[in-house]
């Protein structure tokens, strides 16, 4: 009846793949945006004081170094 000239959009043949692409990109850009908030999460305090146990652990510093450091940590 309209023979293609008022399908639409969606049926004009060429223009279906951007709808297609952009829930593709929005659903991408949650899934960064999630990852990176949980990668933030992360408490940089602990893994200072997991190196600082390392270096112990490895005697690359003494008592008293590491209990000095480990007070600052905990400040």
């Amino acid at each position: 009846m309209y023979d293609g000239v008022c399908s639409g959009i969606i049926g004009s043949g060429f223009l279906w793949p951007i709808p297609v692409v952009l829930v593709f990109l929005i659903g991408l850009s949650m899934i960064m945006i999630a990852k990176n908030n949980r990668q933030k999460k992360r408490p940089i305090e602990s893994s200072s004081l997991e190196i600082l146990n390392e270096r112990y652990a490895r005697g690359e510093i003494n008592d008293q170094e590491y209990s000095r450091r480990k007070k600052n940590l905990d400040l």
